[in-house]
């Protein structure tokens, strides 16, 4: 990597500081050039003016410089901090394009890491999760996985096959030689995939963390759903009418509920009407049922309305709590049908906020016991990571059938190489430049 390459590294706009990153073999000599320091020390932060190529002052900067060995890039790096008005950044953006240095190709810093070995490729993913982690649990699996948790997994199970496969091929070799060859071999895979199961299994809260957990808030017409919605998100977001019928489509947005993140969507009331566009609404209502991980059914303490059978069938599916509404109105006796008397329930006023903290908690707490968000997992993978997983799986699958009908070692032996070489293009041991044109591309300029 001969160019020397610059960017912004923090929003372009007014701000106290500004950002500018660079790293290449140019470095230094850029140092010399525009900055006061002509032997920088690594790590150590100094003041000077910025000089552009015709002498011009441009502004007070603060600088530093990281020597190769030990910078985010393994290139010669340097960071300067000047200040954040639009003019001056782009002064000096311009100024270092101009003679040194190119601009930054998104994701390029971490990919020139990668390649320089600063991290694995599963890493440098992690990278771009992290910045984009809008949640604790999120924040904390892609931190995590920038440790090295996925790459450590992927090093244990290549050494296991690597075991594995010494000893079957020591069988295929020293056939005649009557081996005490070991019979738990099938077991040991056996174990294995287990483990390959449960990672691919984790992929389904890679959509939790980065979308939320979908939660419908549904109901007869008039119980209060808007309100409840509202409510959770502590703003007038939905329109709150007496009219029934007043929803029409479903609203969606996101809250953070202890730590969890969440997506709340507010329904269309359910109802029989020949009003076409509430009719396309309700389907909607019907769609998103289908799709949530928890519904809120909203009841009407003080005016209960029919909820339907069909609906009643979809929640015998999902996870429920019924909410009974308007406990600050006088309130008539309830009858639940029985297929919904083992979902819990909790009494509030979303116009008055009683018993709000009591749904939040149940909320929480039915997520949390249900398992629809990972609790103490360390390696949530994504999309590539699951396909490869899976092609992994599938050979191992065939490695043990081979092995347990005893068809040919040969084959079993075959498999295993292949898996291996297969985890290899996770951690980007194994790589193919459209491979991390694809990944990088979707990093943004400057990191």
């Amino acid at each position: 990597m001969v160019d020397t390459i610059v960017a912004l590294s923090t929003p372009f706009g007014l701000s106290a500081i500004a950002k500018i990153r660079l790293s290449g073999p140019a470095t230094k000599l850029i140092i010399q050039n525009h900055l006061s320091k002509k032997n920088p020390v690594s790590h150590h932060a100094f003041l000077s003016d910025y000089k552009s190529t015709s002498g011009k002052i441009i502004d007070r900067v603060i600088a530093l410089f990281f020597d190769g060995e030990h910078s985010y890039t393994g290139e010669d790096s340097l960071e300067i901090d000047c200040h954040g008005n639009p003019l001056i950044i782009q002064s000096i953006l311009e100024d270092l394009q101009g003679g040194e240095c190119r601009l930054a190709e998104g994701g390029e810093f971490t990919k020139r890491a990668y390649l320089n070995h600063k991290m694995d490729l599963c890493q440098a993913e992690a990278v771009l999760d992290l910045i984009h982690a809008d949640n604790e649990n999120a924040l904390e699996i892609s931190q995590k996985q920038l440790q090295g948790v996925l790459s450590e997994k992927i090093f244990h199970l290549s050494n296991r096959l690597l075991f594995l496969l010494a000893e079957i091929e020591a069988h295929i070799d020293f056939v005649d030689e009557d081996l005490d060859f070991d019979g738990g071999i099938s077991e040991k895979l056996d174990e294995i995939l287990r483990e390959i199961d449960e990672i691919i299994g984790n992929h389904k809260f890679r959509k939790t963390l980065l979308n939320g957990i979908p939660i419908a808030i549904i109901g007869p017409p008039n119980g209060g759903k808007s309100s409840l919605f509202n409510a959770l998100l502590q703003t007038e977001r939905a329109l709150v009418s007496h009219t029934p019928g007043t929803t029409r489509d479903f609203i969606r947005e996101r809250i953070i509920l202890d730590g969890l993140p969440i997506h709340i969507i507010d329904t269309a009331g359910l109802r029989t009407t020949d009003d076409p566009v509430e009719q396309l609404g309700i389907h909607r209502t019907i769609e998103n049922i289908a799709i949530a991980d928890l519904c809120l059914l909203v009841i009407d303490q003080n005016n209960p309305q029919p909820i339907g059978t069909e609906i009643i069938s979809q929640l015998q599916k999902k996870q429920c709590i019924l909410v009974l509404n308007k406990n600050d109105l006088p309130q008539t006796p309830l009858q639940f049908p029985p297929e919904l008397s083992h979902f819990p329930r909790v009494s509030i006023s979303a116009k008055r906020g009683t018993g709000m903290d009591l749904l939040r908690t149940t909320i929480s707490e039915k997520i949390q016991k249900n398992a629809l968000f990972p609790q103490d997992t360390a390696i949530v993978i994504n999309e590539r990571h699951r396909e490869i997983f899976q092609n992994v799986r599938t050979l191992l699958g065939s490695a043990r059938e081979s092995l347990v009908g005893e068809q040919s070692y040969e084959l079993c032996a075959s498999d295993l190489k292949f898996a291996m070489e297969a985890l290899a293009y996770i951690t980007g041991k194994h790589s193919s430049e459209a491979i991390l044109e694809k990944i990088f591309s979707q990093f943004c300029i400057g990191k």
